[in-house]
């Protein structure tokens, strides 16, 4: 059973940096870590993520902790979109989709088992 997400509360979030920045093809950079602390349904998941940071000298930690944030965000955003699954949409609308994609396969098998009659031509998903 799939839990829900978000009922999730984030109870502790630490993120530290490497003391030094080194140099990437994009500029410099400093590696993060940020590791979030959750309780889940009497659970306490966490979750730990490395990111590169572009390094400024000038920046409050503060400010780059904001940074190491972000990217940590876009990261995992891009991570969902890659394995096909859309940031911040719920899990519900994402299986509908995959249903009506395999829906056809599953009416031939559903006939093939005697489960269903056998139709000419496969039935059309309403728009």
């Amino acid at each position: 059973m799939a839990q829900k997400l978000e009922t999730a509360t984030i109870v502790d979030f630490e993120t530290s940096f490497d003391t030094q920045p080194v140099l990437s093809p994009e500029g410099e950079v400093v590696w993060a870590d940020l590791r979030i602390d959750y309780i889940l349904a009497g659970l306490t998941p966490t979750v730990t993520i490395r990111v590169p940071v572009p390094w400024d000298s000038r920046e409050s930690v503060e400010t780059r902790k904001s940074k190491a944030l972000r990217c940590a965000r876009e990261l995992i955003d891009h991570a969902c979109q890659a394995s096909g699954a859309v940031a911040g949409e719920p899990a519900k609308t994402r299986s509908k989709g995959v249903i009506d994609d395999i829906a056809p396969a599953l009416e031939g098998i559903a006939q093939e088992l005697g489960l269903t009659k056998p139709t000419t031509c496969p039935r059309q998903p309403a728009d």
